[in-house]
C-alpha cells in the first residue's frame, strides 16, 4: 500500500502529457488559423517555417532554463563523438524532418486524420525493434498491430476529399509556388506525409532507446531543440534565402509561440518524463498512449469544429480495436507475470 500514491501520480502525469499532446494537432492548426487572419504584408506570420523555428527555439530555451546543470562543460565532455553524432542524425529525423512533415500535413488535410494515421506508430514500432534489437513481439502485439494497419489502410482507401477544403491551404507556404501546387494537387498528400513523418519518429524512437542509456534527457531534450533550430535554419536559408524569414519578428507569431513552445511542447514533456521517472509500468504505459486517438479526435471538434467523417468512423474503429488486443494481450501478459512470481503465504510441513 506504500506504493499507491507514488502509482497514482505517475498515472496523474502520464494522464496529462498524453493529454497535452493529444491536444497539440489542433492547437497548431488553429495557431495557422488565426494567422491566416492576422496576415502580414500579405502572409501569414505563422507559416509552418516560423511556428517550427519560433515554437522549438522556445522550447529548448525553456529545456536549458531547466536541465543547465547537465550542461557543464565538464560533463559534455565525457560523451564521445560517435554519441554526438547519432544524436544529430536523430535531431535531422526527428526534430527536423518529422515535425515539417507533420506541420505541412495538418495544413492540407484534417486533423482528425492525423491523429488516426499517426497510429501507425503501434506497428512500425513493433517491426523496428525486432529488425533493430530483435525483440519478439507477442502475437497478441502482432495481431494488434496487423488491426490498426488495416484502420489506416481504411482511412486511405475510403476517405474521400470534399469539394472544398474549409481550411486547405490558409497557413501551407514552404516557400516555393511549385512545392504549393504539388501538394495541393496530390491526392491525400497530408495522409501521405503524416506516414512518411510518423515513420522518421519512430525510427528516431529505436535508435534512441540505447543512447538515452548513455545520454542524459536533459542534454538530449536541449540538444534536439537547439540543434533542431540551428539545421532547420540552415536549410532554410539555403533553399529560400533570408527573405523566407521576413515575419519572423512579428509579436503575434511569438505570443502564440509562447503558447505553443513553453506549454505544449515543455509541459508535456516535463509531465510525461516525470511519469515515466515514477516508475511507470508499461501496462500504464500502453493504457495512457491508448486514449490518444479518442482525445486526439475530441480536441480535434472541440478546438477546430472537425466532425469525423465515413472513413475516419470505420477506420478508428478499427485501430481501437487493434489498440484493444494489444493492450489485452500486454494484460494477460502481466497477469502471467504476477502469479509466476507471486510469493506463497504458507508452505507444507510448516
Amino acid at each position: 500500500m506504500e506504493n499507491q500514491p507514488v502509482v497514482k501520480s505517475t498515472r496523474f502525469w502520464l494522464w496529462i502529457s498524453i493529454l497535452i499532446f493529444a491536444a497539440s494537432n489542433s492547437v497548431v492548426a488553429k495557431i495557422g488559423e488565426l494567422g491566416a487572419h492576422h496576415p502580414i504584408h500579405g502572409n501569414n506570420p505563422i507559416s509552418f517555417c516560423n511556428l517550427l523555428f519560433a515554437g522549438n527555439l522556445l522550447a529548448g530555451i525553456t529545456l536549458f532554463i531547466i536541465y543547465r546543470k547537465d550542461w557543464r562543460l565538464s560533463i559534455l565532455k565525457q560523451y564521445p563523438f560517435k554519441d554526438w553524432f547519432y544524436m544529430f542524425v536523430l535531431v535531422l529525423m526527428s526534430g527536423v524532418l518529422a515535425p515539417a512533415f507533420f506541420f505541412i500535413a495538418l495544413m492540407i488535410t484534417e486533423v482528425t486524420n492525423v491523429v488516426l494515421i499517426s497510429t501507425l506508430d503501434a506497428p512500425l514500432g513493433l517491426l523496428l525493434a525486432y529488425v533493430m534489437f530483435r525483440e519478439a513481439p507477442t502475437k497478441f502485439s502482432i495481431v494488434g498491430a496487423l488491426v490498426v494497419t488495416v484502420g489506416v489502410i481504411a482511412i486511405f482507401a475510403l476517405n474521400q476529399p470534399p469539394m472544398e477544403r474549409p481550411m486547405s491551404m490558409k497557413m501551407l507556404d514552404v516557400g516555393n509556388p511549385e512545392v504549393n501546387q504539388f501538394l495541393q494537387t496530390l491526392p491525400k498528400a497530408g495522409e501521405i506525409l503524416t506516414a512518411i513523418a510518423t515513420l522518421l519518429g519512430v525510427i528516431a524512437v529505436q535508435v534512441s532507446r540505447k543512447l538515452l542509456d548513455r545520454i542524459p534527457i536533459g542534454v538530449f531534450s536541449v540538444f534536439r531543440m537547439l540543434a533542431g533550430v540551428i539545421l532547420f535554419t540552415i536549410i532554410v536559408l539555403s533553399v529560400f534565402g533570408p527573405n523566407h524569414f521576413n515575419d519572423l519578428l512579428s509579436p503575434f507569431l511569438w505570443v502564440w509561440m509562447l503558447v505553443y513552445g513553453a506549454i505544449i511542447i515543455v509541459f508535456g514533456q516535463i509531465t510525461w518524463f516525470k511519469g515515466l521517472q515514477g516508475g511507470a509500468s508499461s501496462a500504464d504505459i500502453s493504457i495512457s498512449t491508448a486514449i490518444t486517438p479518442v482525445a486526439g479526435i475530441f480536441f480535434a471538434f472541440l478546438i477546430l469544429q472537425e466532425i469525423p467523417n465515413f472513413a475516419q468512423i470505420v477506420g478508428g474503429i478499427i485501430i481501437m480495436a487493434g489498440i484493444g488486443i494489444s493492450l489485452l494481450g500486454q494484460y494477460r501478459e502481466q497477469k502471467a507475470l504476477n502469479v509466476r512470481y507471486e510469493t506463497p503465504c504458507s508452505f507444507k510441513g510448516v
